[in-house]
């Protein structure tokens, strides 16, 4: 249904609060009048351009863009209505502006939508007023009318409010005037912001933030905004402006990202005062994610747990080596993956004399740490079974060990002096429990002469009772493994030794995502970033999985695997493999196009420690698969190398990528801040010993910071840096020192 607009409104200076109705008859009175005549001539014989401001104030002013009010109120940004017309201002035309209009635009008025043309009050620009086309918004006529003209913008960002004033000058200074059109003007009940709104709840509802919807956002956000309902018409609306501000950081600053995503949660709005709000929104300070969204986004994501961490979708994995395939055949097919993320613990105890250099040309071990994540009773109990099927003889040499032990300390607790108790027999012991004591972790693994030992555990949360020891954290202990870097611990008694040595320890870890959440706790110290997350699938079985014993010929099969293992590696040559690291080098080329193409920051981090555990994998697979040459094993193991890469990454992001992604915040604010305080100091040292505000404004701008010089000021003053002289001029009383 179309209605005829005829109320365009105009006020006699822009300081006047009542709106009068504007016709063709008052817009020739008012362009023939005897007063804006004088103003004009005024305006042409003032030199300084703030005193032209001021004259120009004077002037008429016409609201185009938005209609007259019945009450003939001036509305303001909230409460203005599109008219179906468009404000174009061109400011500080290097070219004539009466030159450019009739060589450029002349003739062409109707093909471009140009209903009203004047040269601008101070005679430096041009003004233009357009129809808006069918489905047409401010913002698409604006840029259509610019690419007319060669140009990405209009140089006036203003123009885009409903409410902006037009000041209207003399006669003379009228290019072109089309009152059919602009006082006739048909205007189309609805436009295709009300489509854009319905576009934006499908957005709001298909896209999402780190596996969020931000319908879910907004949703979480407007409860603890708590608004009451729709705000009327013309209300300051704080819970938009709240919505915008809270939202801006996921949605990369972007202003039409966002009017996709909220238009449709405030209907009753009129557009402009949606558009005018998150424009605000966006430009108040701050560039990091808040902590309401912090807390939304960690109250959605520990909602969604159940489901997102223990049912990560990864790749199908890649055909093993014989013996790895010989034991998946003894559990269910959909647990390959984190059966053989299980296995790579215990098979680098087996080949622990195993050594290569990283691309990096840091020496590296077969040191892996897996943690099976999964809801009770998800089927966690196999990383148990498996542990035992493949330690079984590892545990009988253990046995030996600690029945040394027993025997010695029997004898220790017996004698009567030193000079009775034999040699400590240092037993070996390479299975640690949940039960051991750091001191005493330390101390096996001092016996063990840089080979490699691995703690399990079936419930993580049993060590994190017991994480903090008087030998530092956990933690640190756990990356230094990782690294094979050197440990250990200072003792004061004489009854116990120094240990300083390379950490040889490989991790099984089990437990709930609640659990594994508290124990990996920590992503500054990096330990999170070092560990294989197997995660359990959502699949409903009926009854318990009955997991088989390997055969004779199994068993035997496997032996032969762990004695290949246990003899490489033991006449202290490194393993050289140069298709390996070509393929590691090709993954982290893939990953960096990747990164350029859609950065990261925290994606990209996580891929390297990826890489490092990918190589290890690729190096066990091949002593595994009994160190072939020929080039279809060595695609067969690129593609295991390239799948656990994967696995890992995507594996430690899902689980822990939220706590690096506030390290991110934290650093880049910090980062932002010493960048603006070097600007501050590199600022101070060229001001001249004596200088004045308005010289610090100058080279303020010409470094492109803003004109506010305020804080800056009493800054300096309250370090000491500058005293005031007189008004507005200072004088330096320190060097500043960088």
């Amino acid at each position: 249904m179309a209605k005829r607009l005829t109320k365009i409104g105009y006020m006699d200076s822009c300081r006047s609060k009542t709106m009068k109705r504007l016709t063709p008859e008052a817009l020739e009175s008012l362009t023939n009048s005897f007063e804006v005549n004088c103003i004009m001539r005024q305006i042409e014989a003032e030199a300084d351009q703030e005193m032209k401001s001021k004259l120009k104030g004077n002037l008429p002013v016409v609201l185009y863009a938005c209609q007259m009010p019945e009450d003939g109120v001036r509305p303001t940004a909230e409460t203005a209505i599109p008219s179906g017309f468009c404000l174009h201002d061109w400011d500080h035309m290097k070219v004539n502006p009466r030159k450019f209009y009739d060589e450029q635009i002349a003739g062409k008025e109707t093909e471009l939508g140009i209903v009203l043309a004047h040269v601008t009050p101070r005679g430096e620009g041009l003004r233009l007023v357009t129809i808006l086309g069918e489905g047409e918004r401010i913002t698409q006529c604006q840029e259509r009318l610019a690419a007319a003209f060669g140009m990405s913008a209009f140089a006036d960002r203003k123009i885009k409010d409903l409410s902006r004033v037009s000041f209207l000058p003399s006669k003379d200074y009228m290019l072109f005037v089309d009152n059919d059109r602009l006082f006739n003007h048909v205007l189309e009940e609805g436009n295709k912001d009300e489509g854009m709104k319905d576009e934006g709840a499908k957005v709001s509802d298909n896209f999402n933030y780190q596996g969020i919807k931000f319908s879910s956002i907004i949703e979480a956000l407007l409860r603890r905004i708590a608004t009451q309902g729709n705000p009327r018409e013309g209300e300051r609306n704080d819970d938009l402006f709240i919505l915008v501000r809270e939202l801006r950081h996921i949605c990369d600053y972007n202003f039409n990202t966002l009017y996709m995503l909220v238009a449709p949660y405030f209907p009753t709005l009129p557009d402009a005062e949606i558009r005018r709000t998150i424009s605000n929104a966006l430009a108040t300070n701050g560039r990091t994610i808040t902590p309401v969204m912090r807390g939304v986004i960690s109250e959605l994501r520990n909602v969604s747990n159940a489901s997102d961490e223990t049912d990560i979708q990864l790749p199908r994995l890649p055909r093993l080596s014989a013996v790895e395939e010989m034991i998946l055949a003894h559990y269910p097919k959909h647990l390959r993956s984190q059966v053989y993320m299980a296995m790579l613990p215990i098979w680098g105890v087996y080949g622990t004399h195993i050594r290569f250099n990283y691309m990096d040309g840091r020496e590296n071990s077969l040191s892996f740490q897996t943690a099976v994540v999964g809801k009770s009773s998800s089927g966690k109990a196999f990383a148990a079974h498996l542990f035992d099927l493949m330690t079984k003889r590892i545990r009988i040499e253990d046995n030996i060990e600690r029945q040394k032990a027993a025997e010695y300390l029997a004898i220790c607790n017996k004698a009567s002096d030193a000079s009775e108790k034999p040699d400590d027999p240092r037993p070996r012991v390479k299975l640690f429990g949940d039960d051991i004591t750091t001191s005493q972790m330390l101390e096996y693994l001092d016996n063990l002469e840089g080979e490699h030992a691995i703690q399990f555990t079936e419930e993580v949360a049993r060590l994190s009772k017991a994480k903090k020891t008087v030998y530092g954290d956990n933690d640190d202990l756990l990356c230094k493994a990782f690294d094979n870097a050197m440990g250990g611990k200072e003792s004061k008694s004489h009854l116990t030794r120094n240990i300083r040595i390379p950490i040889f320890l490989n991790c099984l870890y089990c437990g709930t995502p609640g659990g594994m959440h508290k124990f990996y706790n920590n992503p500054e110290g990096g330990l999170n970033n070092r560990v294989l997350f197997a995660f359990m699938p959502s699949v409903r079985i009926k009854g318990f999985p009955h997991y088989e014993n390997l055969t004779e010929t199994e068993q035997a099969q496997f032996d032969e695997a762990c004695d290949l293992l246990s003899e490489a590696g033991k006449d202290g040559r490194k393993v050289q493999l140069p298709w390996l690291e070509k393929t590691v080098m090709m993954l982290k080329n893939k990953w960096d196009k990747e990164d350029d193409e859609n950065p990261d920051e925290v994606w990209y981090d996580l891929g390297k420690r990826a890489l490092v555990v990918a190589m290890r994998a690729g190096v066990l697979q091949w002593y595994l698969r009994g160190c072939p040459t020929d080039e279809k094993q060595i695609r067969d193991i690129a593609k295991v190398v390239k799948w656990t890469a994967e696995a890992h990454r995507l594996g430690v992001y899902t689980f822990c990528g939220k706590d690096y992604e506030d390290i991110n915040d934290i650093d880049n604010s910090l980062m932002q801040k010493q960048g603006r305080m070097s600007k501050n100091k590199k600022l101070f040292s060229v001001l001249p010993d004596h200088f004045s505000v308005q010289e610090l404004i100058a080279l303020r701008v010409q470094n492109g910071d803003s004109a506010n010089v305020k804080m800056v000021i009493s800054r300096w003053v309250a370090d000491g840096l500058i005293r005031k002289v007189s008004e507005g001029c200072y004088e330096k009383v320190l060097q500043l020192v960088a």
